[in-house]
């Protein structure tokens, strides 16, 4: 859809930020935050405010330098906190755990390949194991871990009803996935929630209204049919106007999403739900796109929305992360 050319400064700065949370009083403070059970906000509001009083502190940078990585320190922080507290136990953090993480060019986390990674570790659990390679549908990893599952886990992903049908339902895909059993997941999810829903498309609508799962939607989207897909992405744009918590991840999705539309189908979006998905887009690390998108939508916003989006992107415009070069740009809708 766009072009993605990642600005040689913004890259540098987020290293600089990635390494700053890599440092190892940070890290332990980390460690002492995840293990030690005392999770509350003000806590890690506490490991934010010593790294930015690191950079205050370092007198050879220039102002403007430091609010650009002052800025760049909650965005990128928020996102190790997440991935960590799913990947691991409250009992178990490797020493080693920032080393683990793979990053993209955006300054954002890879959780497809820091997946990889972190079922490697023979201290997790081969449960938890099992479970993280199939949040992120790691074929591969998931037929090799599976032989090693005993039997009484197993059972558990078959037998699971209500809440925890939907909690765990990419790993129970998997479960049936791997015993050959499609068919009888698809019975069990129209008898549990009354719905004639392929277990693809229900994988689909977990994936991206319940865990905000990129991978996993990517490839429950490889599985469904042209028609499945389509009404999914429909679906998918409506509840982004409804949602009161917004992800952490919800502004990757929403990117990827819109990457698999046509013109079109992205026209047709657009018209309905510009001002939701631009919302979304005033998110790290997305605001170097706000104002190409925002020019290209405006005719679909009212006065008052035009009005309070740039309010907003004035407060965040250094999360700038990549020019467009793309000279067909405005050709999309």
């Amino acid at each position: 859809m766009f072009k993605k050319v990642p600005v040689l400064n913004f890259m540098t700065l987020t290293k600089i930020v990635r390494l700053l949370w890599s440092g190892y009083d940070v890290q332990n403070t980390m460690a002492e935050y995840f293990l030690e059970g005392d999770q509350t906000l003000e806590k890690w509001s506490s490991i934010e405010e010593s790294l930015k009083l690191k950079i205050g502190k370092c007198f050879i940078l220039p102002n403007e330098l430091k609010i650009v990585l002052l800025s760049l320190v909650n965005p990128i922080g928020g996102r190790i906190k997440k991935i960590i507290q799913h990947m691991y136990r409250k009992d178990y953090l490797p020493s080693h755990f920032m080393s683990i993480l793979s990053w993209t060019l955006l300054g954002t986390i890879d959780v497809k390949k820091t997946a990889e990674a972190v079922i490697k570790d023979d201290y997790l659990p081969i449960t938890k194991r099992y479970e993280i390679a199939c949040t992120y549908c790691l074929k591969d990893e998931i037929l090799m871990l599976w032989r090693e599952l005993p039997e009484t886990n197993k059972e558990e992903y078959f037998n699971a009803r209500g809440s925890d049908c939907l909690r765990l339902y990419i790993p129970i895909y998997w479960a049936y996935y791997m015993t050959v059993e499609l068919n009888r997941l698809d019975r069990k999810i129209q008898e549990e929630y009354n719905a004639q829903l392929p277990s693809h498309f229900f994988g689909i609508l977990c994936a991206g209204h319940i865990t905000v799962n990129q991978p996993a939607v990517e490839y429950f989207l490889g599985k469904s049919s042209v028609e499945k897909r389509e009404e999914y992405l429909e679906c998918f744009f409506q509840s982004v106007t409804f949602r009161v918590v917004t992800d952490i991840y919800l502004c990757d999705l929403i990117y990827f999403l819109l990457a698999q539309l046509n013109e079109n189908q992205r026209k047709s979006i657009f018209e309905k739900y510009a001002y939701r998905i631009l919302n979304n887009f005033l998110e790290f690390p997305y605001g170097g796109i706000f104002l190409e998108i925002e020019s290209l939508v405006q005719k679909y916003l009212t006065v008052d929305q035009v009005k309070d989006l740039e309010g907003r992107y004035k407060e965040m415009c250094r999360y700038f992360v990549f020019s467009t070069f793309d000279k067909n740009l405005r050709k999309l809708l």
